[in-house]
This record gives C-alpha cells, structure tokens and sequence, in this order.
C-alpha cells in the first residue's frame, strides 16, 4: 500500500484525490469551490441578516487573498466547534 503512494502515479492519484475531496466537501456545504466565496457564505450563514449579509461579506472576501480566506474558514469552523465543546 505505502509503496505505491510512494511511485510518481500512485502520488499524483494520492493528490487528486485530496483535492477532489478538499473542493467537492466545499462545493457541498457551501454550493461553491472558491474559498473566498464559501467564506462569504459562510459569514452570512452566521450573521443575522441573510442574503443582504452574503453581498456584504463577497465585497469584504473579494479584496482578500485565496491563503487568507482558507485561513478565514478555518477559523470559523474552528469557532463553531469550540462553540459546541
């Protein structure tokens, strides 16, 4: 098993399966594959205004980097689960 991780195919397979599931488990919550997009939903899934709150946070998300809004729904999920332990 280890050995054809290890192999420049079974690597690449390794890779693309990584990231099938990094943006598809983002496609599915979110219903996008842009991290600055599901950061945006994601803040107006928290806010109290909804849809006015989605426009807000894609104006705010859209002047951010791709590594900072990642940053920015890791810190959110990570606020969600301390909210919940």
């Amino acid at each position: 098993m280890i050995a054809g991780l290890l192999n420049p195919r079974g690597l690449l397979l390794t890779l693309f399966a990584v990231l099938v599931a990094v943006f598809g488990s983002l496609y599915l919550a979110y219903g996008q594959a842009d991290p600055c997009r599901a950061l945006a939903v994601e803040k107006a899934r928290r806010s109290d205004f909804g849809a006015l709150a989605e426009r807000i946070a894609r104006m705010q998300t859209s002047q951010m980097t791709t590594a900072s809004c990642a940053g920015g729904l890791l810190d959110s999920w990570g606020e969600r689960i301390a909210h919940y332990w």
